[in-house]
């Protein structure tokens, strides 16, 4: 692979995991917002940003095990939001 197809894939791997982060932050928020958070889930919601953290880290230190698996989940994600909505 070239350096310009490397630099696009960091730039698009960061990008997916920067949107991830942003969603679980939401439901952080949405979550400490209620009038008894669960504190099971609050946890596991931040270990899952402490993961991503880990990965934006690696992304940027070009780990393409990491990018590969950005993309991938990237790919798992768009399958969920324009799956049908079960009935």
């Amino acid at each position: 692979m070239s350096y310009a197809t490397d630099d696009a894939d960091m730039s698009s791997a960061r990008e997916i995991l920067y949107l991830c982060r942003g969603k679980l932050l939401g439901e952080v928020h949405q979550e400490k917002s209620c009038s008894q958070p669960d504190a099971r889930r609050l946890a596991d919601l931040e270990g899952m940003l402490d993961q991503l953290r880990d990965d934006i880290r690696a992304v940027q230190a070009g780990d393409r095990a990491v990018i590969t698996r950005a993309q991938v989940l990237y790919g798992r994600l768009v399958r969920a939001w324009y799956a049908p909505a079960p009935h």
